[in-house]
């Protein structure tokens, strides 16, 4: 009897007496199970399904990385953040050694009493005192100037007229003084001469770094002219600040107004005012070239109205107040009025 076997290589089926034929091969395949041959890989639809799995598994890895980076150290403070509110407001409950119906007395703590200011004294940060800026009263609340930031400029350098500038350095301690005795932080726009030219720009920033609410600039007219006068320069947008300074300038002093300014002040661009950060008014106290004024801005009794008629002009601009129009002279003073001495 002839038993079919397998097919070989080629395909064909060979029996056990060594003859081949493919007739057998249906007998054969009867024997075996129809297969499912549709997500082989072979085949184009599964291919393309298995490639669509593939595909889908790594978009979700990627979402769920993606998700994890972004918004996994929120959710990890999160949860920190909740423990340690849960530990933090877990009270605490030690057992306690005394008996329950024994009440130990607790001391009552007694409550701190500050210095509180006056009611409607201003709130200014002071600047930490330096070379340039003076300590001030401590702690004088009732002071007219409590509170303010007053910057004064002794024009000038020892590279222009070194004369002059040595004596508005002068001028300039002797008004730091004064204001610092009703009150006022007051910071120097330079404080030595010999240290060659100080810029308007830095004069500027020291000013605006420590936060000055009013600066005064002090200078002369250089011309020599055969009148005694004095005027103001500030930018338009200090127009009625500049009149009040000089209108209190001349009502102490009893100088006049240089005639070929508008009422004694001068609109013009001035690089401090436009850098400093605040109201800023340079005076020319008078002609330096002047017989009289030169020696006014030498005489301690004309100093110190001086300093009075520019500490007038800044409280009647505090105040938002008028200055009197009244013009007193010189003779009206006392004549024993303490004569200070000048200190550079």
């Amino acid at each position: 009897m002839i038993q079919w076997q397998r097919p070989d290589i080629r395909g064909q089926y060979v029996s056990n007496t060594g003859e081949t034929t493919r007739k057998g091969m249906g007998l054969y395949m009867k024997q075996i199970k129809k297969r499912r041959r549709i997500l082989r890989i072979g085949n184009p639809i599964g291919f393309s399904l298995f490639c669509l799995v593939c595909l889908g598994v790594m978009a979700g890895l990627y979402l769920g990385i993606s998700w994890a980076i972004k918004t996994g150290p929120g959710v990890v403070k999160a949860m920190r953040t909740v423990v340690q509110e849960e530990v933090m407001t877990t009270p605490t409950v030690e057992p306690s050694r005394e008996p329950k119906d024994e009440l130990l007395p607790t001391a009552t703590p007694t409550p701190e009493v500050k210095e509180t200011p006056a009611l409607g004294t201003p709130s200014v940060a002071t600047p930490e005192p330096s070379a340039f800026v003076s300590a001030g009263p401590a702690g004088n609340y009732g002071a007219a100037l409590y509170g303010q930031v007053i910057g004064v400029d002794p024009c000038r350098d020892s590279t222009n007229n070194r004369e002059e500038a040595e004596n508005n350095l002068v001028l300039a301690n002797r008004l730091k003084r004064y204001l610092e005795d009703r009150g006022a932080t007051v910071v120097l726009g330079r404080t030595e001469n010999d240290k060659g030219k100080v810029t308007d720009s830095a004069r500027a920033k020291i000013f605006l770094e420590a936060g000055c609410t009013y600066v005064v600039r002090l200078k002369c007219n250089a011309i020599n002219a055969k009148t005694s006068a004095c005027y103001v320069k500030v930018t338009s947008k200090n127009k009625s600040f500049g009149q009040k300074m000089i209108d209190a300038y001349v009502l102490a002093t009893g100088m006049k107004k240089q005639s070929n300014k508008k009422n004694g002040v001068k609109v013009e661009d001035d690089p401090v005012a436009a850098k400093c950060g605040c109201p800023c008014v340079a005076y020319l106290l008078g002609n330096w070239k002047n017989a009289t004024d030169y020696a006014n801005l030498h005489d301690e009794a004309f100093i110190e109205r001086m300093c009075e008629g520019i500490f007038n002009g800044l409280m009647a601009q505090i105040n938002d107040e008028p200055v009197p129009t009244a013009t007193p002279t010189v003779t009206d003073r006392p004549s024993d009025t303490p004569t200070p001495t000048v200190t550079p």
